[in-house]
């Protein structure tokens, strides 16, 4: 991909409702690792897109796209291959993808499993403050970035830096006798937030805090979470306040060894579909 495909992988994205796959995410995933960001063309033409996120020993696959009039000739397949080789190529031993219903066919024809439901989860709630919450602030990161790796299994440092450098607004913390024990990134859209990745430490005894706290933030606004199912506990949460997951919520896929990546007790939201 360079830089001018950006405004067609908007395209893409928006052609299929992705809301918050917008310009200011793709161009994130470029910042990050252009070699990682795909484009496929058929006779000169851009027809399908796909981003392969490395995380060490861990990686992702995300926005798989083809346009409508490229599809059943293998313009997927080639994409997704592709994606993996590039992981493979790079050190991964394990990657993993949110699979939408209609393709999960294509993602186990091609090696990956299913692991788990990962729940579009969708509400609103009253909230509100408390003591131990409060506004992220950047002397936070440092803890926020421990806390995140050890409870994530991999280094995604980079967007949780560029998630709190975009919404700083949404961005909370939980303390717990002066440390950090859990935080919760959101990010906004024209008519809808979504909040994640949400983190919780293993002494921290309050996690429906950290959601508390950003609900009030939003003065009672709609806002959806992605929780994967390995988590009762944060979905049984949700549950109880009232929120209710999409039928036709993806399932998260591996290809490879490992099934940790994000599913520890403490990640109770994901922050991205797109890349964990």
């Amino acid at each position: 991909m360079r830089q001018a495909d950006l405004a067609f992988a908007t395209q893409c994205t928006a052609a299929e409702g992705w809301l918050s796959e917008n310009l200011h995410t793709l161009e994130g995933f470029f910042l990050y690792d252009p070699y990682g960001c795909l484009v496929a063309e058929q006779d000169d033409h851009p027809v399908g897109i796909c981003i392969a996120t490395c995380y060490g020993a861990s990686g992702f696959i995300g926005e798989l796209i083809v346009r409508p009039e490229a599809r059943g000739i293998g313009v997927g397949t080639a994409l997704l291959n592709q994606g993996v080789s590039y992981l493979k190529n790079r050190g991964v031993k394990t990657a993993y993808l949110d699979g939408v219903i209609r393709a999960v066919g294509l993602y186990e024809r091609n090696g990956f499993h299913k692991v788990c439901r990962s729940w579009r989860f969708s509400g609103q709630l009253g909230g509100e403050s408390s003591r131990h919450t409060r506004r992220m602030s950047e002397s936070d990161m440092g803890e926020v970035l421990s806390l995140d790796q050890h409870a994530f299994g991999e280094d995604r440092g980079f967007f949780l830096r560029c998630r709190f450098a975009s919404y700083p607004e949404l961005s909370y913390v939980l303390v717990r006798a002066g440390r950090v024990a859990g935080f919760m990134l959101g990010r906004r859209g024209q008519d809808w937030v979504s909040a994640g990745p949400w983190v919780i430490s293993e002494q921290a005894e309050k996690p429906a805090a950290l959601l508390s706290a950003f609900a009030y933030g939003l003065g009672g606004q709609p806002f959806s979470l992605g929780v994967l199912d390995s988590n009762p506990k944060a979905c049984n949460l949700l549950r109880s306040l009232g929120f209710v997951e999409s039928e036709d919520s993806p399932w998260r896929m591996a290809l490879g060894a490992s099934e940790n990546l994000g599913a520890l007790p403490h990640c109770y939201a994901v922050g991205s579909a797109a890349k964990g």
